[in-house]
């Protein structure tokens, strides 16, 4: 996953229509209104998220993809004062069998954001697996996580992260002095951290 730091101060025209529309609700997320503010909160996603998916990290263009709530907004588990804010939108891509639109309305017991990826680590088959050091508990939540998300359920997907990590591994045989300008620009960068 993506370790998100949303900025710090949100998406201006978001700001605007918040102040706006005092009185909104989850229902007004899906408005012909509030669709120019998400074209420009995704732009802004895109950027904070470097231009990857907040949860497969498959390369994202602006406009591509989904805004996600991290903590849904709707469902068993909303969090319709969430709706609206900056700090619980991540940038998903559209793929029935991962991230977003998988998770649908659950709680992941591990969001993306700053140390997210420390209890996981990239396989050479290209599979996410939880570190084996950890307790059956945050073993659960690992593994709760990943398939939440979806994350080695797409084949492709998963063949396309085993691909950037012979990449990985041979740029760091080859051109070790390479190897961190390589890691920051790769798509997968940050479970490809986990394998080094």
């Amino acid at each position: 996953m993506v370790e998100l730091q949303h900025r710090s101060t949100p998406t201006p025209a978001l700001t605007d229509f918040v102040g706006a529309h005092p009185a909104l609700a989850a229902a007004d997320f899906d408005s012909r209104a509030f669709q120019p503010v998400k074209l420009a909160v995704k732009a802004d996603l895109n950027a904070d998220q470097g231009g990857l998916c907040a949860y497969c990290e498959k390369p994202l263009q602006p406009a591509e993809g989904q805004i996600d709530h991290i903590k849904p907004k709707a469902g068993a588990n909303a969090r319709p004062e969430l709706c609206f804010a900056y700090r619980n939108y991540a940038h998903s891509c559209i793929n029935p069998k991962t991230c977003g639109q998988k998770k649908q309305d659950g709680l992941l017991p591990i969001e993306p954001g700053p140390g997210c990826n420390a209890e996981w680590s990239l396989s050479t088959d290209g599979t996410i697996e939880p570190l084996p050091e950890l307790t059956r508990r945050r073993r659960h939540a690992v593994i709760q996580t990943r398939d939440m998300l979806g994350l080695n359920k797409d084949s492709d997907l998963v063949d396309e992260r085993r691909r950037w990590l012979a990449s990985a591994i041979g740029v760091l045989q080859q051109a070790p002095a390479d190897f961190p300008d390589f890691l920051q620009s790769a798509p997968y960068r940050h479970i490809l951290a986990t394998a080094f």
